[in-house]
């Protein structure tokens, strides 16, 4: 059996109503969905070739087809039936692919994320830099989302997003927010960040530090007095550091280092595990900067951030292994995990 464009579109709704997080679409397959972390497929009907062009003539533009012509792949949302979705169109042994992650209706409140509501204690910095870490699909854009939320609920601040692309919307609050698309309204991070200090926000936030340039423009944002809340695909936070460090040229990682110790207020690094009835738990390594870290930042002995996280819970941090140990205390894994 061959789906029809508008069985598709109807799969996408019936997705977004149970909370799946991700949708797989290629030529000759059964469309698979991701639900609480577990793949599987919806049916056995699939989908052909000229189905999957259709609707990926529909909803994009001449830009973004232009785009994945050169290319061969693209990046958008798109919003159907006031559900909202980020599509990532690439190929597949030549055919037209899709992975589509699904956005809910209304941003998740801060307390309703488990342990990334540890993000909280970092809100009240007026300046320098956040780093929210993870892997893809570990949910730090829901995370630094909710936080901006929380601003928008008690703060009068101009907020300004860069992002590739925009994904979640931000109702009407007390705060201004400028969200501005890579290749639609800004060129390439590290410009577009300069650009955004002269539209005087009091928050940056960057969808991803990529490389040494967009990471030094966040640095100098930071000094500048603004705070910049940026994500990176890395792991724990000595790892993050590591990254962040690598990306600037040799000569002049001693000044990054210099600069990163003066400018850094924290990371959150945060993974979704298994929880009990298959339900995700957010388990969340959190660094709070202090003297010790900034020092241990400068000399470059990242290694030691694992003690100043183990010795600092009163403080609010803790590792990977006790988020870990704590989801099970609170006996929110299954059992043996």
């Amino acid at each position: 059996m061959i789906l029809t464009q508008e069985a598709l579109c109807h799969i996408l709704v019936r997705g977004s109503l149970a909370g799946v997080s991700d949708i797989f679409i290629t030529e000759g397959r059964p469309i698979y969905w991701r639900h609480n972390g577990i793949l599987s497929a919806q049916g056995e009907a699939v989908l052909d070739k000229d189905t999957i062009e259709a609707f990926y003539a529909s909803i994009t533009s001449r830009e973004q087809q232009m785009s994945f012509i050169k290319d061969q792949e693209a990046d958008f949302t798109w919003t159907y039936q006031r559900w909202r979705y980020r599509i990532h169109i690439y190929r597949r042994m030549g055919d037209i692919a899709m992975a589509i992650r699904l956005f809910p209706q209304t941003i998740p409140h801060l307390d309703e994320l488990g342990q990334a509501s540890l993000i909280r204690q970092f809100m009240d910095y007026e300046d320098g830099l956040l780093l929210v870490t993870g892997a893809t699909g570990a949910g730090k854009t829901t995370t630094m989302a909710s936080m901006l939320a929380e601003y928008n609920r008690h703060k009068e601040y101009h907020i300004l997003t860069l992002e590739d692309p925009v994904e979640y919307l931000y109702p009407a609050g007390r705060c201004l927010f400028s969200q501005q698309e890579r290749g639609r309204d800004f060129r390439d991070y590290r410009r577009g960040i300069i650009s955004a200090m002269r539209e005087n926000p009091d928050i940056i936030m960057l969808a991803e530090l990529r490389d040494g340039g967009t990471c030094e423009a966040a640095l100098s944002a930071a000094a500048s007095g603004h705070y910049v809340i940026a994500t990176m695909h890395t792991g724990g936070a000595v790892e993050t550091v590591e990254r962040f460090i690598s990306m600037f040229d040799s000569s002049r990682q001693t000044l990054a280092r210099s600069m990163l110790a003066a400018s850094l207020r924290g990371i959150c690094y945060q993974k979704l595990v298994r929880g009990r009835d298959n339900t995700r738990q957010a388990a969340v390594e959190v660094l709070h900067s202090n003297k010790a870290v900034s020092n241990i930042i400068r000399t470059g002995q990242y290694e030691q951030l694992v003690s100043v996280m183990q010795a600092g819970h009163r403080y609010g941090m803790q590792t990977m292994e006790m988020a870990l140990t704590d989801l099970r205390e609170q006996q929110l894994l299954p059992q043996g995990s």
